[in-house]
């Protein structure tokens, strides 16, 4: 078990040391590292007690979280969280976290997705959270045998003799110094997801005013009324849409199917949202806890994704459209 925790302490070391480059490309590797050391300990969580069962199967007593330890100890990494969480080893506000920062390796790994406004303090962040959990685990046996060799980066992590070169103390400090050594600030991840909120927004301002502003002078409309239609649009191609109003009895062309889901369609948002995000964004900014600030971040993209993108989309046709009749008064 102690080669087990000094692999831990290894990984997380060579992450930190990704993380205090600063840039985005060695924040995915920081990530990837941190997330990983979490679910080595996370799944050993489980086989701690699966272990702990065996020892004791002659009582004959029955485990009232048996279906819940089943699941951590298979290849799914929220099982293995909800078990840490069900079990008291994880409180809810790290699980939460956790689970979100999970989501971003994912993300940045399976997906190709960059983050690159966020990315580095979020890594910093996700680091200090796992490094403070992990401060806290205790094995439920620690042994080492004489063949076995300290990782060379775990090595100043413990101070032990060689035949036995650690005490199960050295995997609490070692965290508590790398937690340290990262040196997260609460306010600066706070303030990089908030100016990120602010980012987004004003580019969705842009571009409704792009969309409201029209191609041509018959085509200018209110933003309200452009939010509207960057929803109706894509939604009278989609089945989800066809069926919706087939229930409902509509028959019509496409134009009237258009003008029919803006009457009728449980739509997004009938207004100019603008304003609204703005305030979730000046909020998630007075937020204290970087925990929380996450939270409201994650539920504010995940809430407009879509919206947000139909919006982007009726912003490019227009610039499209515009810039295919600049290309034709000029004669191209």
């Amino acid at each position: 078990m102690l080669l087990f925790l000094a692999n831990v302490l290894e990984q997380l070391d060579l992450a930190l040391e990704h993380l205090s480059k600063g840039d985005v490309n060695n924040a995915r590797f920081g990530v990837m590292l941190t997330d990983n050391a979490l679910e080595l300990v996370l799944h050993q969580i489980a086989k701690d007690k699966a272990s702990e069962l065996k020892s004791f199967s002659f009582r004959g007593e029955t485990y009232e979280h048996q279906e819940a330890l089943d699941k951590a100890l298979g290849r799914t990494f929220p099982e293995k969280v909800a078990f840490a969480r069900l079990t008291g080893e994880m409180t809810e506000e790290i699980a939460q976290t956790v689970l979100i920062m999970h989501g971003v390796r994912n993300e940045v790994y399976h997906a190709g997705l960059q983050h690159e406004a966020i990315l580095p303090s979020l890594a910093v962040f996700y680091f200090d959270v796992v490094c403070g959990f992990l401060n806290g685990y205790r094995p439920l046996y620690f042994g080492w045998s004489s063949g076995q060799r300290l990782p060379d980066r775990s090595k100043k992590y413990f101070k032990g003799h060689p035949s036995f070169p650690g005490e199960i103390e050295d995997f609490g400090r070692g965290c508590g110094t790398l937690s340290a050594a990262c040196a997260h600030n609460s306010v600066t991840t706070v303030a990089t997801l908030a100016d990120h909120l602010d980012e987004i927004i004003q580019e969705q301002d842009t571009c409704i005013k792009i969309v409201a502003d029209g191609v041509y002078e018959n085509q200018r409309t209110t933003r309200d009324q452009a939010v509207v239609d960057c929803q109706t649009w894509p939604l009278a191609f989609s089945q989800e849409a066809m069926a919706f109003a087939q229930k409902r009895g509509f028959s019509g062309n496409r134009l009237e199917f258009v003008e029919w889901l803006g009457k009728n369609y449980p739509l997004k948002a009938k207004r100019d949202p603008i304003q609204r995000w703005a305030q979730r964004a000046d909020k998630l900014r007075m937020e204290k806890n970087p925990h929380s600030a996450l939270r409201h971040y994650k539920a504010f993209i995940m809430e407009t994704e879509r919206l947000r993108e139909w919006i982007l989309e009726a912003a490019d046709a227009c610039e499209r459209e515009i810039d295919a009749a600049i290309d034709r008064a000029r004669g191209k």
